[in-house]
């Protein structure tokens, strides 16, 4: 069924050609608002577009290369654009977006470069044996610790929960997950991370911290300073992203 679909099909499904626009790189951004994050990489990426067919898929050039950026929102459309993505001939994934914290000495707008994702997103089994670790490839790593390093920019390192639901969770899962030893919580990496080691395509996450969960603070309690520095850390993921999936073509 859908998981046999060819190359010609998934392009005829988004709408778009085959030759001209399969990807060297995909930039999966999870993010709310998604119509706003498409038109930015609208002006951001040269000659860009988006699919026919798909609303978030940004085809555009950088240098000499046809990169994708798709921001979405959970992974079912994470799971989409990176099997999408990788069944086109993407070389490598960098998933950028938030994060909530579960480790206590993490500040908003701290870096984080993720290692690996706790499977609560259910996607992942779909591409997954149960009990697999959902993991980032260890030399896609190194290349954004070399693109921080040469900003001289400091970063954590961890391991985050991927959950399928926004408002779902609850202050003992906070703790729980505090416990279990994960660094945060997000929508997107464990799926992120699963798809493209099932096309054996390198998969990363450098994710900045929105809101401080396990200070018991949520997003609208963030204060003008912070709200600078995740805007000044949003900005730098998506130039490291651009960097890293260009650079590993």
């Amino acid at each position: 069924m859908y998981r046999a679909f060819t190359p010609p099909a998934i392009a005829e499904l988004l709408g778009i050609d085959l030759e001209a626009d399969h990807p060297v790189g995909l930039i999966l951004h999870g993010c709310y608002d998604m119509p706003a994050a498409t038109q930015r990489w609208r002006d951001r990426l040269a000659n860009a577009r988006v699919a026919r067919k798909a609303f978030n898929v940004v085809i555009g050039r950088h240098g000499d290369a046809t990169v994708w950026y798709v921001p979405v929102l959970g992974a079912p459309l994470a799971a989409f654009a990176v099997h999408g993505a990788c069944a086109l001939g993407a070389r490598s994934v960098v998933q950028i977006g938030s994060f909530g914290s579960t480790r206590r000495n993490l500040e908003v707008g701290d870096l984080l470069l993720v290692t690996g994702a706790g499977r609560g997103d259910a996607v992942s089994d779909w591409y997954l044996p149960a009990g697999e670790p959902a993991t980032a490839d260890e030399s896609l790593n190194e290349r954004v610790r070399a693109a921080l390093r040469a900003r001289g920019v400091p970063w954590h390192e961890g391991t985050v929960f991927t959950t399928p639901a926004f408002l779902a969770e609850t202050w003992d899962d906070v703790v729980r997950w505090e416990q279990e030893g994960y660094a945060g919580v997000e929508m997107e990496a464990a799926t992120t991370f699963a798809v493209a080691k099932h096309f054996g395509v390198p998969a990363v996450a450098l994710i900045y911290l929105l809101d401080n969960l396990i200070a018991e603070r949520h997003l609208l309690d963030n204060t003008l300073p912070e709200r600078e520095r995740v805007q000044q850390a949003r900005e730098l993921v998506q130039e490291i992203a651009l960097q890293v999936v260009t650079g590993a073509a």
